[in-house]
């Protein structure tokens, strides 16, 4: 690849993605908060919060990656240039939210026998009930915004996603701080605060955006109502490229969810440092999984004018950018990590001594992980502008179900403890990267022109 090339094509990837790392990492400044303001409603009121959200985002990865498959479509007919398509899959994907919301509601709003099948603390759940019946009420304007956002995400806008986060964040913060705590003339609703905050707050954003949307000339030519039976194939796209994908989020979240569970099993400390490791784990893969989100952008409009070189292109200069990140991440990792320890606890506190000693085991174990993800999610991110996202599902219960787990298990019962996990880990995502290397190759050869 010429340096000319590499130029050009890095500043078109970097001006997609940037905008969405941007939005990804302002997004996780609500939940670091939210944790802030449960710490100080007391430790069970932090439990319950971690529980809702953990399990909600579990449950709802599916939803909300069947509904990104809209980047996708629009990105594909945005490279081609059929404006009355593009439209099409929008309204698909409304009427698709607008399907799921009442069923999302319903489970949300009774999770709670759930919990207590599950063995959780009755007091932890009754306060977990509190925060889910007033987040049940954000499933609305959420579903609406997440298909407004993956639209115009398709289409190249991807600013949009960092005006919505720049907006959103500190609105949400406000509305959580003052309905937790009651301030400002708000009444003082305690956990459930949280939920009704998330709730008014999504609210408001969406409408604001409907009404920018709707106004804006540039967006209206996709608004023209279309016939039914324009809208059933775009369905059922969404519904071929999205739900294999919804599945793919929600087994990868799963198996760190089940890592915990395990690493608690082993003891309380285990779990303590593996949580500080997944603490930045998920910090920094947010960077990857939003350069991801720009080489499907950026592959789909390739796609969509024929052009294979600029699909390679995108797809080789977006695997450079997220390895190069990840290895600046792993020296962090690696040359401080009691930097990124003390954080969360008192290095010089001897109760805390062996939780710091495997935190900076595990950290440099999960710089290895990192390493490895992110070429991993950069193939996800090219093959789903690609529109196969059967087969990164299969890699994903591969990688993290039939090869890491069980063998982390194995290795949990042998002794190596969270290490174990950790280096099952890093054995499957290597196999993983090989698998999709292997996919990519063999649709771009035999099926683009």
């Amino acid at each position: 690849m010429q340096s000319k090339t590499f130029f050009s094509e890095s500043k078109t990837l970097l001006l997609l993605s940037i905008p969405l790392i941007m939005s990804g990492v302002i997004d996780t400044s609500v939940g670091f908060f939210s944790n802030i303001f449960l710490a100080h409603l007391g430790s069970s009121s932090l439990a319950a919060g971690a529980l809702v959200n953990w399990v909600f985002t579990t449950l709802m990865v599916i939803i909300w990656g069947t509904l990104s498959a809209i980047t996708t479509l629009v990105a594909r007919y945005y490279g081609a240039k059929k404006i009355n398509e593009i439209a099409y899959v929008f309204y698909a994907g409304l009427f698709l939210a607008a399907v799921l919301m009442l069923p999302a509601m319903l489970l949300l709003w009774n999770l709670s026998p759930l919990f207590l099948f599950f063995g959780q603390v009755p007091e932890t759940v009754k306060l977990a009930e509190f925060y889910l019946h007033g987040l049940t009420w954000a499933i609305i304007p959420d579903f609406i915004i997440t298909v407004l956002l993956q639209f115009v995400a398709g289409l190249g806008r991807t600013k949009i996603n960092l005006t919505f986060s720049l907006l959103f964040v500190p609105l949400s913060i406000f509305f959580n701080y003052s309905l937790m705590f009651g301030r400002f003339g708000f009444p003082n609703l305690g956990i459930a605060g949280i939920g009704w905050g998330a709730a008014l707050t999504f609210w408001i954003i969406t409408l604001g955006f409907s009404i920018y949307f709707c106004l804006n000339k540039s967006y209206r030519i996709y608004f023209k109502w279309p016939h039914w039976k324009k809208i059933m194939p775009q369905l059922y796209e969404i519904f071929q490229v999205g739900l294999p994908l919804g599945f793919t989020y929600f087994f990868e979240v799963g198996f760190f969810l089940v890592m915990s569970l395990m690493m608690g099993h082993r003891s309380a400390d285990t779990l303590s440092a593996n949580q500080v490791a997944l603490q930045f784990f998920w910090l920094f893969s947010i960077v990857t999984f939003a350069l991801a989100q720009g080489i499907t952008i950026r592959v789909g409009h390739s796609v969509g004018q024929n052009n294979k070189t600029a699909v390679n292109n995108a797809t080789y200069i977006g695997i450079f950018y997220a390895t190069a990140f990840m290895l600046l991440i792993a020296i962090l990792y690696w040359g401080f990590p009691e930097k990124l320890i003390a954080i969360d606890f008192n290095l010089h506190d001897v109760n805390n001594a062996n939780i710091v000693m495997l935190a900076k085991e595990f950290l440099g174990l999960a710089a290895l992980v990192q390493l490895f993800e992110a070429p991993r999610f950069a193939l996800f991110g090219a093959l789903r502008g690609l529109k196969d996202t059967r087969f990164t599902l299969f890699t994903s219960v591969l990688v993290f179900w039939i090869i890491a787990l069980p063998l982390g298990a194995i290795g949990l019962s042998y002794g190596l403890g969270g290490y174990g996990i950790w280096w099952a880990t890093i054995l499957a995502e290597i196999i993983g990267i090989f698998l999709l290397v292997w996919q990519y190759r063999r649709i771009t050869q035999n099926y683009l022109p």
